[in-house]
């Protein structure tokens, strides 16, 4: 196994650690703290696996090279956090994702509450002319479920980190050719 590799399974487990740890403390609104942790952790995975692919190779190698060997830490770490997030959110934690879609739902419901915003809102949105407070309510209810089921939150978290996985790899590397190893 390349040692990229084995880095980026040792930061997603010390990410999953530090997320777990959070959870189990009780702090109800990790998902800030998580989601910056895991940034950092994804680019420690990155900056960490290529330094050491770098240390370990016998010959010189191109910059597309060492974007590649960046990304070969980036990816199995962001599938690695990202299969656990859909875990996490799905079984260990399934409040959190009720507990979000309840506060959107109390926050939908203030702003329908005022005649004034609604007609406004209608006048804004000609698509909604013909609907009821009620009608819209509920359509609003269920694109609030989707996108903050933890299907959705795998995706996103997916999504994010290959393209942040891709941006730090060329960032690092750019570093890495410039300032570290010239």
């Amino acid at each position: 196994m390349r040692i990229t590799v084995k880095v980026a399974i040792i930061f997603a487990a010390l990410w999953i650690l530090i997320k777990m740890s959070m959870y189990w403390l009780g702090m109800q609104d990790s998902q800030i703290p998580g989601t910056l942790t895991n940034i950092l952790c994804l680019l420690l995975a990155i900056s960490v696996g290529l330094f050491y692919e770098k240390l370990r190779a016998k010959e010189p190698s191109n910059a597309l090279g060492d974007i590649k060997s960046a990304m070969t830490a980036g990816l199995p770490y962001t599938l690695i956090v990202s299969g656990f997030i859909y875990f996490f959110y799905g079984n260990i934690d399934a409040d959190f994702t009720r507990h979000k879609v309840s506060e959107r739902l109390v926050a939908t419901e203030k702003q329908l509450e005022n005649q004034e915003t609604w007609d406004q809102f209608k006048a804004d949105n000609p698509d909604y002319e013909t609907y009821t407070k009620e009608q819209f309510f509920e359509e609003e209810k269920t694109k609030i479920e989707a996108a903050n089921s933890p299907k959705a939150i795998f995706i996103m978290s997916l999504l994010g980190g290959l393209m942040l996985g891709t941006f730090y790899s060329i960032l690092v590397t750019a570093i890495y050719r410039k300032v570290v190893f010239r």
